[in-house]
C-alpha cells in the first residue's frame, strides 16, 4: 500500500511561534500577533488531564501545527506502531494543518536517547527511509513534514551530500519537509559547506514549513541549543530561502532562557519583514530571475551499493555503536566509521552528543524535582542526578517518564533521611497523575439523582489518579514552604519503630489541578484497601465491619461526603 495523499497546501499559514507553558497564559489572556502554533504532539499522548484540556482551549483560538520529537523514522528496528496510532488519533482529535518530525533516529533497541541523531547518506539508507516514510504515512493518512536535523559528525559511507539525499528520499517517499534555517547554518559551519549550496539543492514544491532558532557558538564549531535570538547569519539565509521558496509557513523556535512573548513576537515580526522585502525585489522587479532560481533541478543521486528492503546489519551497527558512545564513558575513541573531513573532527563532535544526553536528562530531573533540587541545593543535587543519569537510561520515548525511580535512588543513598526521598516521591506523584485519563465522577449532584446506592455497590470506583502516601517525615509541609517561598521547616522524623507512618496523604487531580491533604490514618487504610482489593465501598465496608475496623459507621458517612466532594471516585453509567 502507498500513501495517495496529495501534496499539502502551498499557501502560506503565515508565521507562527513555538507553543511553551511559560506562554500559555498570554496566549489565552488575548489575541496575539501570531497566525498559527506549533505544539510538540509528544507532550499531548497522555489519556487525558490538564494538557488536552489546554490544548483544546489553544485549538479554538489558533491554528495548530503538530510536531514531534519521537517517532524515530530512522531506527533500525522500524516504526513504533503503537506510537503512530497515538500521533493519528490527536491529530483526529485537533486536526492540525499539518503533523511533522525530524529525518533521523533516536534510540537504539530500548535505550532512548532522546537526541537528534544524524543518518549515513547511503543508498541502503534512503531506501530504509523511504519505506518507513511511506508506511508511516498510511498509518497516519496523511502526507508527513520531516525536518533537516543539526549535526556534529559526518559518517565515512556517506555517499552524497545531505540536502542531495534529503530531495531524493522526500521525492521518493512522497513527503514534504519542514526546513530548519538554524540547523543548516550550524551545520555547515560544523562540516564546512556552503549553506546556500543547500538551499538550492531543495526542490521548492517539497518546503512545507520553516523553523528559525538561535545557537551557541564555541568558536570554531556552533551547537543548536534554542536558547537566544535568532542570529544575523541565520537571518541572512532567511532571506535567501524567501527569495528561493516564496512564501513557506515560518515560526521561531524558542526552548531555553524563554523570554517574555512579546520579545520573540518581536523577533516574528523580522521574519515577516524579511520575507515581505524579499517579495517586493524578487517577485514585483525581478519576476524572471526569481523563477530561474526557484527551478529545481533533480540530481539523480547515482549509489555505489545495492538496494535492500529491510534493515541491514550495517544499520544496526552504525546506531549500536553511536548508542555504546553516548551512554558509555568518556574515554571512547572515535572510529572509523565516522569522517575526519569539516571543521569539527568526530571525537569532539561525539562528544557533544555524549554530554548532551547527560545535561538534557539532568535538566529534566531539575524540572521535575524542583522542590527537591531547592531542598538539598542545586549543587549536591547536580551531583545526585549526574549520578542517577550514568544508572537509569530512559526506556521510554517521554521523557515526562523519565524520574521514576529517583525517590527510591535517593532513599539508597540516604536512608537516613526520609523527607529528601518523600519529598522526591510527592513530586512525581504530583507529575506523573498530570497525565491520567479523564474519567466521570460521582459528586454531591450525582448522588443527589442517583441515590448512593449505585456509587457504594460500585467496583474498582477509585480513579486512577488517586493516591495515598504514607510517610514517615513532614516532606508535605517542605513542600508547601518550597512552594509559598517561605522559611522552610526544620525536618520531622517519626520515632516509633512499630508505627513508622507520620503522615498519610491523599494525592489526586481535580479537573486540571493536582493537590494533596492529609488524611486521618484509618481514613487513608480503607482507601488503600479499596484500591488494592477492587471491592465496593459497600464490600469493603462489611468486611471492616465484621472485623471491627470500623465502630462507628457516621465515620463512613462522613468519609463519603468529602469523596464525593473532592471527586475521588469514578461515575460509571447507569441504565
Amino acid at each position: 500500500m502507498t500513501c495517495t495523499t496529495p501534496f499539502l497546501s502551498k499557501e502560506s499559514a503565515g508565521f507562527g511561534l513555538g507553543l511553551r507553558t511559560a506562554h500559555y497564559q498570554d496566549f489565552l489572556n488575548q489575541a496575539q500577533a501570531v497566525d498559527w502554533l506549533e505544539v510538540i504532539s509528544d507532550n499531548f499522548l497522555g489519556d487525558g488531564g490538564k494538557p488536552l484540556k489546554m490544548l483544546e482551549k489553544f485549538r479554538n483560538q489558533y491554528n495548530l501545527a503538530f510536531h514531534g520529537v519521537g517517532m524515530s523514522i530512522g531506527s533500525q528496528q522500524g516504526l513504533d506502531l503503537e506510537y503512530l496510532q497515538k500521533i493519528k488519533k490527536l491529530a483526529h482529535q485537533f486536526q492540525p494543518m499539518w503533523v511533522s518530525d525530524h529525518l533521523c533516529w533516536t534510540h537504539y533497541e530500548n535505550q532512548f536517547l532522546h537526541d537528534l541523531l544524524p543518518v549515513p547518506y547511503t543508498q541502503e539508507c534512503a531506501d530504509f527511509l523511504i519505506k518507513q516514510i511511506k508506511q508511516a504515512q498510511d498509518i497516519l493518512e496523511r502526507q508527513l513534514v520531516l525536518e533537516n536535523v543539526s549535526s556534529y559528525v559526518q559518517y565515512s559511507n556517506s555517499l552524497t551530500s545531505e540536502w542531495e539525499f534529503l530531495s531524493f528520499v522526500a521525492e521518493q517517499a512522497n513527503c514534504q519537509l519542514l526546513l530548519d534555517v538554524n540547523n543548516i547554518y550550524v551545520s555547515s559551519v560544523n562540516h564546512g559547506f556552503n549553506p546556500e549550496n543547500y538551499l538550492n539543492g531543495l526542490d521548492p514544491k517539497r518546503i512545507q514549513q520553516i523553523h528559525l532558532a538561535g545557537h551557541s557558538h564555541q568558536g570554531h564549531y556552533i551547537i543548536d541549543t534554542h536558547d537566544a535570538p535568532v542570529c544575523e547569519e541565520v537571518w541572512s539565509l532567511y532571506s535567501k530561502a524567501c527569495t528561493r521558496f516564496g512564501a513557506v509557513a515560518t515560526m521561531i523556535e524558542r526552548d531555553g532562557n524563554l523570554p517574555a512573548l512579546p520579545v520573540l513576537i518581536e523577533e516574528l515580526d523580522r521574519a515577516r519583514h524579511i520575507f515581505q522585502l524579499s517579495q517586493d525585489t524578487n517577485i514585483k522587479q525581478n519576476q524572471s530571475n526569481l523563477s530561474r532560481l526557484n527551478q529545481y533541478q533533480n540530481s539523480s543521486i547515482q549509489f555505489n551499493s545495492q538496494a535492500s528492503n529491510a534493515p541491514t546489519l550495517w544499520l544496526e551497527n552504525h546506531q549500536q555503536l553511536f548508542s555504546d558512545i553516548i551512554l558509555g564513558t568518556e574515554d571512547f575513541k572515535a572510529p572509523f566509521h565516522f569522517d575526519n573531513k569539516g571543521h569539527l573532527d568526530p571525537q569532539h563532535g561525539l562528544a557533544i552528543y555524549h554530554n548532551a544526553y547527560r545535561v538534557r536528562l539532568i535538566e529534566v530531573l531539575s524540572d521535575i524535582f524542583s522542590h527537591t533540587l531547592l531542598f538539598c541545593g542545586s549543587d549536591y543535587f547536580q551531583v545526585l542526578a549526574a549520578s542517577y543519569v550514568e544508572n537509569y537510561t530512559p526506556h521510554t520515548r517521554s521523557l515526562n517518564d523519565y524520574g521514576h525511580q529517583f525517590a527510591n535512588f535517593l532513599q539508597q543513598r540516604h536512608p537516613d533521611s526520609p523527607e529528601l526521598y518523600e519529598l522526591a516521591q510527592l513530586e512525581w506523584v504530583l507529575r506523573s497523575i498530570f497525565n491520567t485519563k479523564d474519567s466521570p465522577t460521582w459528586d454531591i449532584e450525582k448522588i443527589q439523582h442517583y441515590t448512593p446506592g449505585p456509587c457504594l455497590e460500585q467496583q474498582n470506583v477509585l480513579l486512577d489518579c488517586v493516591n495515598i502516601l504514607q510517610h514517615q517525615s513532614n516532606a508535605w509541609q517542605i513542600w508547601n514552604a518550597i512552594e509559598a517561598d517561605q522559611e522552610v521547616p526544620l525536618a520531622q522524623i517519626s520515632q516509633h519503630q512499630h508505627a513508622p507512618v507520620l503522615y498519610s496523604l491523599l494525592v489526586w487531580r481535580l479537573e486540571t489541578q493536582c493537590q494533596f491533604i492529609t488524611l486521618d490514618v484509618d481514613q487513608a487504610q480503607f482507601l488503600i484497601a479499596l484500591k488494592e482489593s477492587g471491592k465496593s465501598i459497600s464490600q469493603l465496608t462489611d468486611l471492616w465491619l465484621k472485623e471491627n475496623r470500623i465502630t462507628d459507621p457516621s465515620i463512613l458517612a462522613q468519609w463519603l461526603h468529602q469523596w464525593w466532594s473532592r471527586q475521588l471516585l469514578v461515575f460509571s453509567s447507569i441504565d
